[in-house]
């Protein structure tokens, strides 16, 4: 899987379906970044790291969540100890917006020489401020983890996922992830297709005007599938238990 190692943009397109108890299916549209870490000078006036802008990636909200530590020692620590040799690593992220985001899910992409991935951490967040990651060094296919993070009220702890990703084209990223119960039934099925745009100063203007409110959108149409489900009467469990950020070896 080769993917490209400039800065870009895109629009992805979500999934969301629910498979058991009550039939749950919607999706929408996000604006989503790609940021080479490894070369972060002069991205575009329109998009900072660390700072306010109209695109900003701040990194209280990612990695370390220490905003004196960036993105990149984040994912140089993690190679260090896990032996991943680099060229550079690629970031995907739903950028914040005037200074609000909400990322279900984020990506930290390790590409060698050709550009080619060598590894991936899948950063997952919750709607309560919780963050976990999880590691994948080689194959990206149905790569299995156990469920170590509260997401919805209407889906159990004791779950395990199956993530895949791939590509058509370097200028393209693509995951789903499929998640199980303890009898191994399919329970829900999320993904992701993003296209991929080098960023041009004019370009990305209007990526900016189409996509201003591209944050707000996608943590209101969260909260409002919660709420069809929860008058559909699906089963509720509580969210008890706030975690630590943990990182998850497949």
């Amino acid at each position: 899987m080769e993917l490209i190692s400039s800065h870009c943009f895109g629009i992805g397109k979500i999934i969301h379906k629910r498979t058991r108890d009550t039939d749950n299916f919607f999706q929408y549209n996000a604006p989503y970044l790609s940021i080479n870490l490894s070369n972060t000078i002069n991205i575009h006036p329109f998009i900072s790291l660390n700072r306010f802008n109209f695109f900003s990636i701040f990194y209280k909200q990612h990695g370390f969540r220490n905003k004196k530590k960036s993105l990149y020692d984040f994912a140089k620590n993690v190679a260090e100890k896990h032996n991943i040799n680099f060229n550079s690593i690629q970031f995907i992220c739903i950028p914040s917006i005037v200074g609000y985001s909400f990322n279900p899910i984020s990506f930290y992409l390790y590409l060698d020489s050709k550009n080619k991935v060598k590894s991936i951490i899948y950063e997952v967040k919750n709607t309560f401020g919780d963050q976990v990651h999880y590691l994948t060094l080689n194959k990206f296919k149905d790569k299995e983890f156990k469920k170590n993070m509260y997401v919805s009220p209407f889906i159990e702890m004791d779950c395990t996922y199956k993530i895949s990703s791939k590509n058509k084209r370097k200028d393209h990223f693509f995951c789903n992830i499929n998640q199980f119960n303890l009898k191994k039934e399919q329970i829900f099925y999320a993904s992701i297709d993003l296209n991929l745009k080098e960023i041009t100063f004019y370009n990305f203007i209007l990526f900016l005007i189409l996509n201003i409110f591209g944050s707000v959108k996608t943590i209101t149409l969260i909260h409002y599938q919660a709420i069809k489900l929860f008058f559909k009467k699906s089963k509720f469990f509580k969210y008890s238990n706030r975690i630590k950020d943990n990182l998850y070896l497949d």
